[in-house]
């Protein structure tokens, strides 16, 4: 069922569809405007992920971003349809979303005091064409966290669906010490490409108010 987003200010030479069921994906593009409906894909992504497993991350996140992006517009082929992924890696390893606090926990363990990255795709489909594809990588460290820290961190926000086991759009940012890159990125999405791609397609405008 399409959910329609909230107080849309710019409207799209064609209808827009996010393919994912992101919540920060889905507010990063309504705070910067677009009008646009949400369908989530039902993308088998333990299966894919089996199967790419021996390309890079850049690749991968690329690959389950446009899985998602040709599921949805293969239902609605007159509309944009936006896919995107993200991977949290530490030394190699992929991090998924822990799915509970206990693992959200022992993986804040693991990350503290270290150096990681995430991983970010995205891409524009329509008719079940890409029309463009993109991914971007973001260096993170994070202090060196006591025990108490990450416990009550858990607690406070449960981040047990998000990859890397942290929020960093809210109170996940105080666990770093430094960030190479953006913050959109580390949040699931390189908006300013992507709106940028958007608006070389003649997609969006600030005419189309």
């Amino acid at each position: 069922m399409i959910k329609e987003s909230i107080l849309p200010s710019i409207n799209p030479t064609i209808p827009i569809i996010l393919a994912s069921g992101s919540e920060s994906r889905k507010v990063m593009l309504e705070d910067a405007g677009i009008k646009f409906d949400v369908i989530t894909s039902h993308v088998d992504e333990d299966i894919l992920k089996q199967e790419i497993s021996s390309q890079s991350f850049e690749k991968q996140v690329i690959a389950l971003a446009s899985a998602k992006a040709l599921a949805v517009s293969k239902q609605y082929p007159d509309h944009i349809v936006i896919g995107g992924d993200q991977m949290c890696v530490w030394e190699n390893q992929l991090f998924d979303k822990p799915g509970s606090a206990e693992k959200a926990i022992e993986n804040l363990k693991q990350l503290s005091g270290t150096e990681h990255f995430q991983h970010s795709g995205i891409c524009i489909y329509k008719d079940s064409k890409p029309l463009w594809q993109y991914s971007e990588r973001v260096t993170l460290k994070m202090h060196d966290l006591s025990d108490e820290e990450i416990v009550n961190y858990v607690k406070l926000e449960n981040p047990i669906h998000a990859a890397g086991a942290y929020k960093f759009e809210s109170l996940g940012c105080n666990l770093f010490s430094y960030v190479e890159g953006s913050s959109y990125t580390v949040r699931g999405m390189p908006l300013l490409p992507l709106l940028k791609s958007l608006r070389d397609l003649e997609i969006i405008s600030l005419k189309n108010t």
